[in-house]
């Protein structure tokens, strides 16, 4: 039985090792590139929340559907490319690949703020260090993939990445606290995060600092 807090997990796996696996594409990997990318991406922020809270061994090593769950949606993403293989000019091509990426990282946020929090406060967190935890879920993989292809993970950029996670985290957490196992609201929550990261990118809001005067 997939219960509550596994499938957030499952479903926040499935969007990031998506997002993994259409980096690596555009990146120009192979099929082993994408397959660990996409891995890396979908496993590794819950790996270290896990070891952080004291998860042993973490969930991905002892239930064989995470990396399950990771393979099929690079696999998922393998497949569509290949499909639109030829068919689109590079430009369109592009732009679909972004416009894809944009929306499973969106959800990886919304999903994993809520897994990574309502996970901490299962294993005695106060409700801030578990939104903590939630945070580092939902980046966490992202940061991952970053290095791995050596760009500046995009939670230390100008976008608005991290303050969504925050929301979403600290909303997870009232809800798990107030009403647990309130699925409608803990969908909602995701919902709200990844609303967020999107429309941030849409009106183009970040969080940098204007320049300095000198």
């Amino acid at each position: 039985m997939v219960h509550l807090p596994i499938l957030f997990d499952l479903l926040g796996v499935f969007s990031a090792a998506a997002s993994g696996a259409l980096t690596a594409v555009r990146k120009g990997l192979d099929l082993v590139g994408i397959l660990v990318l996409g891995a890396a991406t979908g496993l590794g922020g819950g790996a270290v929340r896990d070891v952080l809270i004291g998860v042993h061994p973490p969930a991905f090593l002892a239930d064989w559907r995470y990396l399950t769950t990771a393979t099929l949606a690079s696999l998922a993403v393998i497949a569509a490319q290949y499909q639109a293989f030829g068919v689109e000019s590079e430009l369109r091509e592009r732009a679909r690949l972004t416009t894809a990426y944009l929306i499973v990282d969106s959800l990886t946020l919304g999903f994993f703020a809520v897994s990574g929090t309502g996970k901490a406060l299962r294993y005695g967190l106060a409700p801030v260090p578990a939104a903590l935890m939630g945070v580092l879920t939902a980046v966490g993989g992202g940061v991952i993939r970053d290095m791995l292809i050596a760009e500046v993970p995009t939670v230390l950029r100008r976008e608005f990445y991290a303050i969504p996670a925050a929301i979403g985290s600290l909303i997870a957490d009232a809800v798990n606290r107030y009403t647990p196992g309130a699925t409608p609201l803990a969908f909602a929550a995701a919902a709200a995060t990844a609303a967020l990261r999107l429309i941030a990118v849409r009106r183009d809001w970040h969080a940098q600092l204007p320049p300095a005067r000198r």
